[in-house]
């Protein structure tokens, strides 16, 4: 027996991923040179385009006042907390409609309508209910996303394959207990992939929450915004928009796609003896 196939799941991640982080960082490095060039380039042709250099001066201005950390701290707090509130409610929710038939054919429809409503519609409402203040913003962070959430949770649960409910039942797995040690695991992965959706859309209502009511500021990128629609100054603007994109580039890589290889990993998708 060769010594892979004495490999654990668990070692066989952890094998896969002593590759050096050159290589797996690499492609993304490429890509992301090929597109401060390509930048670099139409900021030469487009006057009013400030370029990289000039962004990455003001990003070095806002990390001296202690604005860049600020913005970036806060937007990881609020993103958290609003997330949380957010991916438990969908979860929860979203496993109810995967499991009662009848609940999932009268919400699933106006669930998907409420998916597809622009974020901009809630903003004022918020605002005039709750107040211009966080809460109202968190509000419409929170809401905006758990309805993708729920959608995904409850497509995860439908398309668990039958003959695993009728071998947990077999086993005398019922209720509760069927649908944490049977449904729950095998419908994880769309459960994860309605996450990574539900999140996307929550960071979109939060910057679309604070660009449209400079009422609802929570991180302090409203304000950035707001001044430099007012100043003319679309440096600061920029380098807010190369703040927005950092953060969601290292949830994606540090969260997500560790989250979903590992999963593929324990399903058997990947070849986790090779590094990867």
């Amino acid at each position: 027996m060769s010594r892979s196939d004495t490999l654990t799941t668990e070692q066989r991640v952890q094998v896969g991923s002593r590759a050096p982080w050159w290589k797996a960082s690499a492609p993304i490095l490429i890509t992301g040179a090929v597109l401060l060039l390509v930048w670099a380039g139409v900021s030469v042709f487009v006057d009013t385009l400030p370029g990289p250099a000039a962004t990455g001066d003001e990003l070095w201005r806002m990390a001296v006042d202690g604005q860049l950390w600020s913005i970036f701290g806060r937007i990881t707090l609020f993103m958290t907390v609003c997330f949380a509130i957010a991916a438990i409610g969908g979860v929860t929710l979203g496993l109810l409609l995967g499991s009662r038939r009848w609940l999932d054919r009268g919400l699933s429809p106006y669930l998907a309508a409420l998916q597809g409503m622009p974020t901009s519609m809630w903003i004022p409402v918020a605002a005039v209910v709750l107040g211009t203040s966080p809460w109202s913003l968190a509000a419409v962070v929170s809401i905006g996303a758990m309805p993708a959430i729920m959608l995904g949770t409850r497509s995860a649960v439908a398309n668990v394959p039958p003959l695993l409910i009728r071998a947990g039942r077999t086993f005398g797995a019922e209720g509760g207990t069927l649908l944490r040690h049977v449904v729950l695991p095998a419908a994880l992965p769309g459960i994860m992939t309605g996450l990574e959706l539900g999140w996307s859309i929550a960071f979109r209502c939060l910057v679309a929450g604070e660009i449209f009511s400079g009422a609802l500021s929570g991180t302090g990128i409203g304000n950035v915004i707001s001044r430099s629609r007012e100043t003319g100054d679309l440096t600061e603007m920029m380098a807010t928009i190369m703040i927005v994109l950092a953060f969601t580039l290292l949830v994606d890589r540090l969260v997500f796609a560790k989250v979903q290889h590992r999963l593929r990993v324990s399903r058997g998708l990947v070849d986790s003896g090779l590094p990867h």
